[in-house]
């Protein structure tokens, strides 16, 4: 199949709504799509009902934010659930949600005291998150969009307290990394939390973006090939049964997946193909500009 596995929404950090990403996809000549939103399956079911629809495959999926000491990982995993049961997942990631979202509200108001921005709100925010659902689209239960520090920096730049032509990087550079949030940090679970979950639920786990680890460069990633392989043997362990081919949006792409293809190969590694299409407005877009032959679960 013609697939593209790692898509995000407006559940999370994404553009269009799921039902949009499934005409899109359609659209694009896809055959096969996931919405992996990040530590949220509040998209899922609209998505598939759409794609079906469509006449386009499409599986339950998330991304899931985690780390590990052993790795110094602090990333994240896919999971994929082919048999359409996750319910200890969804548990797991509501919890997270709702801290988040407390975080999240919390730096709102600090933010608005840091600026001088009496109008920047996070119920206001919540409202813009919102906006654009068509009539007659399934109600969003509040509970399921996933919060985040990019909230607050869009919400600055939608006020008008950030210029329009700073980046997120730089953002976060200025006030994220100087201690002026410092007490309010997302905890994220361990790859063995994460890994017993998904397990336990009959979910599949795959490694996004793993050239993210070594900057996006196949001279970095050819250099560190023993770091490489110690990550995947790692995750072998604990029971990652998938490599995400990327579309690394350099001149190193076809080089980087070739790489980690030959890595991956030894320790049987299947692959997933992935755009990691967050939409428009931001530089992540153009659903349908990478995709891979599927052969399914």
């Amino acid at each position: 199949m013609r697939a593209d596995l790692h898509i995000h929404s407006r559940f999370s950090d994404g553009g269009h709504w799921p039902s949009d990403i499934a005409g899109l996809a359609a659209a694009a000549g896809l055959e096969a799509v996931c919405l992996t939103d990040h530590d949220t399956f509040g998209g899922c079911v609209e998505l598939a009902e759409a794609a079906g629809q469509l006449g386009l495959a499409s599986w339950p999926a998330v991304e899931i934010d985690c780390e590990d000491e052993t790795l110094g990982y602090k990333s994240e995993l896919l999971a994929y659930f082919p048999g359409g049961s996750y319910e200890l997942t969804a548990s797991m990631l509501a919890v997270s949600r709702a801290e988040r979202a407390a975080r999240v509200e919390a730096m709102f108001a600090r933010a608005a005291a840091l600026f001088a921005a009496p109008e920047l709100s996070f119920g206001r925010w919540v409202e813009a998150r919102l906006a654009g659902r068509g009539p007659g689209s399934p109600r969003v239960d509040l509970g399921t969009l996933r919060f985040a520090k990019t909230d607050l920096f869009l919400a600055l730049k939608r006020a008008g307290r950030v210029s329009a032509d700073v980046d997120y990087r730089e953002f976060k550079k200025a006030y994220f990394d100087t201690g002026l949030f410092s007490d309010l940090r997302f905890a994220k679970p361990s790859l063995e939390t994460v890994a017993e979950s998904v397990s336990r639920d009959g979910g599949t786990l795959v490694v996004p973006h793993i050239g993210h680890e070594f900057g996006d460069s196949i001279a970095s990633m050819r250099a560190g090939t023993r770091r490489l392989d110690a990550m995947l043997s790692r995750f072998r362990d604990l029971g990652v049964r998938g490599v995400e081919l990327y579309y690394y949006r350099n001149d190193d792409r076809e080089a980087m997946n070739a790489l980690v293809t030959e890595r991956c190969e030894r320790f049987g590694f299947f692959h997933t193909y992935g755009s990691d299409c967050h939409g428009p407005d931001s530089n992540k877009n153009g659903l349908g500009s990478f995709y891979g032959d599927f052969r399914g679960f």
